[in-house]
């Protein structure tokens, strides 16, 4: 009879460390980290990441090195803490590890019957008793103590006092799915967080061939290298599920191609119902059923993203909003509560962030495949979604279809599919027809989404006729779709519209009847806006609008709940009416907008609109202008919260580079071509100033660093360079992380690839050889 072990993760004590791959590095710094002498306080060192990346595989390789076992340490421990814990049972254990003998225990609770031996004082002791004991026995002691899956802070909380502060160089190890645990336990010393990530493909073959095969070649037979790959692809660097597919194939007699090949075709059924491949789908089912009520939905809404799909955070969130996933609690709005919500899952190594801003702020993310069949599963049995792939996900007859995500490949859909019940729509396939593109008879609908879709070529003139509950319509990145219908008027209750990578330039007139309008996006793409549109008093995002008139600006300026602005002027550029209205409207914004964008004024008569705003918009967080300025306005000095400045064809002075290196907020900084007139002179950054600028990127022909200069740089971007040694100073950037050099001179990429090699940070290259003409 095969052995079971009641809880899947004790499997990680168990794992020979012959067998695994990409250790040894993370091994050594945590070994250096647990013996550092420079560090003899009590320190604790954390490992955090999702289940089935090896945490407690790592933490006990670690805890049994024969340099942690020899001596070093007068008392070592090793508690299991997981999700349903007592504070009283672990604190036992904890005492039983130590070696306390029965008399030191009586002394502390004032014991002294005989009759009574250790595990029956341990019984009757209260909590207090308990940390006193561990306190007074470690007092003085190197100790080291490892606490595996730690899932709360409180649990640390309650854990931590009742280990003695001290100067003996003692170590505590946590391991953690949460970031949050991970950043409280190491509150005095964050450097000692240590993210374990995924395996490289070419480590997750390694670790694969020597799970399957035998030793000591470990050799994959050519004809099931392909198969044996794309297995391994679903694996997505997870050891834990590589280690167990791989002994469940080592275990087949006959080691076949098409056995291999319909085991990967129905790879996701047997994690299911395979008892040895159960442990994996039990492990990653461990983070959900942790999840608070408000948080389950949200983490089970990301099944309606296919594999590998990077998953905007923003757009993310706003479906959130649209359907009451997530709603304003405690005064705070919707919008912090879905940020927060969004946070929890990354903290909590759920979701994958993949792309970040220039500020740290997450950008989009992704999901484990493995993580994905957990959520799909779950969804499934709850009837969360109905996906429609290859694998349709059909609900039986009687139940409703709330949420569909079509993502190509044939719908599923029995014919005259009830659809009435539905509340969102996603479809996220590439190049082929929408499944549903005339929604008039699906009335509950909140959310529909299409972005990338990119066959859309024209919307149904009534497909939004009856749709009064909508709040989300996202029409991006399908290039083919030239207007919108009417109909769109009807949406009394839209929220958002995303327009963006559409052909769409010219809203229709019935759009200023959204008046819950709050979010209006387009790119490049400039829109002409309908005369009422200060109708729409809710918006607080507008861009990219084609602003030609007086009229318009003077409608524009009474949105006063505006935050973010995207504009493009037309029109008489020199009519001193049009250059009022400007500076009007700036003054009229003020109060409330955070970031700006100015395109498209061939003369430097901007300066003059933007000098004589009364009351500037000083509260400005992303400032991007695209026309002639000839200078700063004085006014751009007090902008104390700007952290991001994009300037492109502005022809500033190099004197004005002075203003810019004073704003001490500024994290980004864009100066791209023409930005700066410089009359053959070198672009020159001195000592000082710009103190917490991380990112630059700048398009000129020479540039110098003097030193002393950017401090805190993290990144620079460098194009249009075109003689050699133009680029001077790089080494005295001691922040750099990475350098980005585009230009057409092979000398100039070679020589920027030499310096980064030097360079005392050693910071990553990133080079593109462009054509003169780019």
């Amino acid at each position: 009879m095969t052995e079971r072990y009641p809880d899947p993760r004790i499997i990680g004590h168990f794992v020979e460390e012959t067998q695994l791959v990409g250790i040894n590095q993370s091994r050594d710094t945590l070994i250096k980290w647990v013996m550092d002498e420079n560090y003899p306080e009590l320190t604790t060192i954390s490992l955090v990441g999702f289940g089935g990346l090896g945490k407690t595989t790592l933490a006990k390789i670690v805890y049994d090195d024969p340099i942690i076992v020899g001596g070093h340490f007068q008392s070592r421990v090793w508690i299991a803490v997981s999700q349903n814990y007592s504070i009283k049972e672990l604190l036992k254990k904890i005492i039983r590890q130590i070696s306390i003998n029965e008399q030191q225990i009586r002394d502390v609770f004032e014991c002294q019957d005989a009759s009574l031996n250790t595990e029956q004082l341990l019984n009757i002791m209260d909590k207090a008793q308990l940390v006193k004991t561990i306190r007074d026995h470690l007092h003085g002691k190197r100790y080291m103590i490892v606490f595996d899956d730690v899932w709360s802070t409180e649990a640390w909380e309650s854990l931590s006092i009742a280990l003695p502060q001290g100067k003996e160089g003692s170590r505590v190890i946590v391991t953690s799915r949460s970031e949050e645990v991970a950043n409280y336990s190491c509150s005095r010393n964050r450097q000692f967080i240590f993210k374990i990530s995924p395996l490289s493909p070419e480590k997750s073959w390694e670790l694969f061939c020597r799970k399957v095969f035998e030793a000591p070649e470990y050799s994959c037979p050519r004809e099931l290298e392909n198969v044996g790959k794309e297995i391994l692809q679903k694996c997505d660097g997870l050891p834990l599920a590589i280690v167990t597919i791989g002994g469940l194939l080592s275990s087949k007699p006959d080691k076949k191609h098409e056995e291999w090949k319909d085991f990967g075709d129905h790879l996701r059924l047997e994690i299911q119902t395979n008892d040895m491949l159960s442990k994996i789908h039990q492990i990653l089912l461990l983070s959900y059923n942790d999840l608070s009520f408000h948080l389950k939905p949200c983490f089970l809404f990301l099944g309606i993203f296919p594999e590998d799909y990077q998953i905007g955070r923003k757009r993310l969130m706003r479906q959130w909003i649209a359907e009451g996933i997530v709603s304003g609690v405690g005064g705070f709005p919707a919008e912090k509560v879905a940020e927060r919500c969004f946070n929890q899952l990354v903290s909590r190594s759920l979701v994958q962030p993949s792309e970040f801003y220039y500020n740290g702020t997450v950008k989009s993310c992704r999901v484990h495949d493995m993580m994905l069949d957990v959520i799909i599963s779950i969804s499934r049995k709850e009837n969360f979604v109905v996906l429609l792939n290859e694998h349709p996900t059909i609900p039986p007859q009687h139940q409703k279809i709330r949420r569909l995500s079509w993502q190509g490949g044939s719908s599923g859909l029995v014919p005259n599919t009830d659809l009435s019940h539905l509340r969102s729509f996603t479809a996220t396939a590439f190049g082929e027809d929408v499944a549903l593109t005339d929604y008039r008879k699906q009335r509950l609908l909140r959310a529909i989404d299409l972005e990338g879709c990119r066959d859309l070529d024209h919307l149904h003139p009534k497909s939004f006729s009856k749709l009064f509950l909508l709040k989300y319509l996202s029409l991006r990145n399908n290039f083919r779709l030239r207007r919108l219908p009417d109909s769109i008027g009807d949406l009394q209750n839209l929220e958002f519209l995303d327009i963006r990578g559409t052909q769409i330039y010219k809203l229709p007139n019935t759009i200023v009847k959204l008046q819950n309008l709050v979010y209006l996006l387009s790119d490049v793409r400039i829109i002409q806006l309908p005369k009422g549109i200060r109708r729409l008093k809710k918006l607080r995002t507008l861009g990219m609008a084609r602003a030609d008139n007086v009229q318009l600006l003077q409608e524009i300026g009474e949105l006063v709940d505006l935050q973010k602005l995207a504009i493009w002027f037309g029109g008489n550029y020199l009519a001193s009416r049009m250059l009022d209205a400007i500076s009007a409207l700036l003054s009229k914004l003020n109060g409330n907008l955070r970031s700006l964008n100015i395109f498209h004024i061939p003369n430097d008569n901007l300066k003059k609109a933007l000098d004589e705003v009364a009351s500037p918009p000083l509260l400005l967080c992303k400032l991007q202008i695209n026309a002639v300025l000839g200078g700063l306005p004085t006014w751009f000095a007090s902008l104390e919260k700007v952290v991001k400045i994009t300037l492109y064809e502005t022809r500033l002075q190099l004197q004005d580079l002075q203003v810019l290196r004073n704003l001490h907020t500024l994290v980004k900084l864009v100066l791209g071509t023409e930005s700066f007139d410089k009359n053959g002179e070198v672009l020159v950054f001195d000592q000082g100033g710009f103190t917490h600028l991380k990112y630059l990127d700048i398009q000129t022909d020479s540039v110098s660093f003097k030193k002393g200069a950017l401090q805190s740089l993290e990144i620079l971007k460098m194009s249009n360079i075109l003689i050699r040694y133009s680029v001077d100073g790089i080494d005295h950037l001691h922040g750099l992380k990475e350098v980005h050099i585009r230009t057409a001179d092979k000398d100039i990429i070679e020589m920027v690839k030499n310096i980064a090699a030097s360079h005392s940070n050693r910071p990553k290259c990133f080079a593109i050889t462009t054509f003169l003409f780019d």
